[in-house]
């Protein structure tokens, strides 16, 4: 057994099941405090000040030490969708804390995930190559390509939050906030890399650390919008799906990781389709869900 799946994969396990910790803590704070708008920057300082939600923080901080550390030994391939299971822990955890119910399709979405997390165990079992450090070139594209669909995604989503289409608002904030953890854990990475090499003190004169604090910061604004609505079981789904796909296909095309060869390739891409039917899974048991509960109830009428 290589280093990748012995070291980094469960690393990786217990850095997602915080990560699943955390939006609970979060939800509950960020539903006591009063509405914010744009960006979520200016809810994101009033929720500074709760101890509840700084728990939270502290409980994501952990999660992404032990994600640096991860994939400081690991492909982004094999830990971005083993992230991904944040999503199981948060809808027990949700059962569990808030009553939230899980239907059928929810759990085989569970299921699924878990299958597909095992089918990826397989896949890299071999071989795991961490591959090339992103250039400052390719740093300085991601955050303004980042820049650009993040604020188009929130004033979309802000848009649709005032016309009262919660579900989409939830959605758009969900893929936002998504993309600025994608490209956040392209920072991690890169943290990993050079904590591998040795060269943390030269990592400082690149633009990944910055990078990386602009896009948590964002990502932090615009889950919390997105956690704050009626629809908040519809955001983070979409937040982890997107955050989870988005840096595998960046791994495997612009950083030259090393992708399984025969058999444990065709357990990759399955692993990879069983994942994504899980979050797809787990998404529509949650949409069904907060249309529920958001539903009017027809109280009887009075006798007369």
């Amino acid at each position: 057994m290589n280093d990748a799946l012995a070291v980094g994969a469960p690393i990786a396990v217990v850095s997602a099941a915080l990560y699943g910790m955390a939006p609970l803590i979060q939800a509950v704070a960020a539903r006591q405090a009063p509405p914010g708008g744009g960006l979520g920057l200016g809810l994101l300082l009033r929720l500074t000040l709760r101890p509840l939600w700084l728990l939270g923080l502290a409980v994501e901080a952990g999660s992404f030490l032990l994600e640096v550390l991860a994939l400081s030994v690991a492909p982004v391939a094999l830990v971005a969708p083993l992230m991904a299971g944040d999503m199981v822990v948060f809808s027990l955890l949700a059962r569990r804390f808030l009553g939230e119910r899980i239907s059928r399709v929810g759990w085989r979405g569970m299921a699924s995930m878990v299958a597909g997390i095992a089918l990826l165990a397989f896949a890299f079992s071999r071989d795991a190559q961490v591959g090339d450090r992103a250039s400052d070139h390719e740093m300085g594209l991601f955050l303004a390509c980042g820049l650009t669909f993040t604020a188009g995604g929130a004033w979309l989503a802000n848009r649709a939050g005032r016309s009262e289409r919660v579900a989409q608002a939830a959605l758009l904030f969900g893929l936002s906030a998504g993309a600025c953890y994608a490209i956040a854990t392209l920072a991690t990475r890169q943290i990993g890399l050079y904590l591998d090499d040795h060269e943390l003190v030269r990592l400082l004169a690149t633009p990944t650390p910055y990078v990386l604090i602009a896009f948590s910061v964002l990502a932090l604004g615009l889950e919390q919008r997105g956690l704050q609505g009626r629809a908040a079981v519809i955001a983070f789904p979409v937040t982890s799906g997107v955050s989870a796909f988005l840096p595998v296909m960046l791994g495997l095309t612009l950083f030259d990781e090393s992708a399984p060869e025969g058999l444990r390739m065709a357990a990759f891409v399955a692993s990879l389709v069983l994942v994504a039917v899980g979050i797809l899974g787990l998404g529509r048991d949650r949409a069904a869900s907060a249309v529920h509960e958001s539903e009017p109830r027809c109280e009887p009428l009075p006798d007369r």
